[in-house]
């Protein structure tokens, strides 16, 4: 019986990825995609829509956060860090979603990250402050329940989709929800 190779595994677009590791595709990449593909295009478009969107609402969204959290008070170069990070998990997002391989996007970013994420004690929101970022009462219930240091990684992750949501386009945003909610449940929680 002969094995179906999944579109991660296909020769081509195994070193395509691996070229563009950390970083999203450009249009002749995204071309090169779509050669072996072709039925694809709605993803393409996706992937450029997000390529096209996802510095600025990385940054709205980081801006967002040192207003809240005191980040810069206890780790250095932190905000180019973040938006460096952050800016890593979208280009994985679209990845994934260009591979329609969540698994993919967890085992070769996510758990890693989330290690490192872990490992630091980031700060909470300084007590007294009671403004948040997200004030629906479902997002309140969640960050309730997580460790301190877990609550700005949250909201970072939730923060970034919302945004996008606004931002993209619907059809570029439904192909990437998936992919956008997953650095959100993956990445906050032990």
């Amino acid at each position: 019986m002969m094995q179906t190779l999944t579109l991660r595994q296909h020769p081509d677009l195994a070193e395509l990825f691996k070229r563009a590791e950390s970083r999203h595709l450009t249009d002749d990449e995204l071309d090169a995609y779509l050669a072996v593909v072709p039925e694809h295009a709605a993803r393409a478009d996706a992937s450029r829509a997000l390529r096209t969107h996802d510095a600025a609402a990385v940054r709205k969204v980081i801006t967002e956060l040192y207003q809240l959290y005191p980040y810069a008070l206890h780790h250095q170069l932190a905000m180019p860090k973040c938006i460096r990070d952050v800016r890593y998990v979208s280009a994985y997002a679209a990845h994934s979603m260009l591979l329609g391989d969540a698994d993919w996007f967890r085992d070769k970013l996510l758990l890693w990250m989330k290690t490192i994420l872990q490992s630091f004690e980031y700060p909470d929101i300084p007590a007294g402050t009671t403004k948040r970022l997200n004030p629906e009462p479902e997002v309140r219930a969640v960050l309730e329940r997580l460790k301190p240091h877990q609550r700005s990684i949250y909201e970072c992750y939730y923060r970034l989709k919302s945004e996008l949501r606004r931002s993209l386009p619907p059809a570029a945003f439904t192909e990437l929800d998936l992919y956008l909610q997953l650095p959100v449940d993956v990445l906050s929680h032990d």
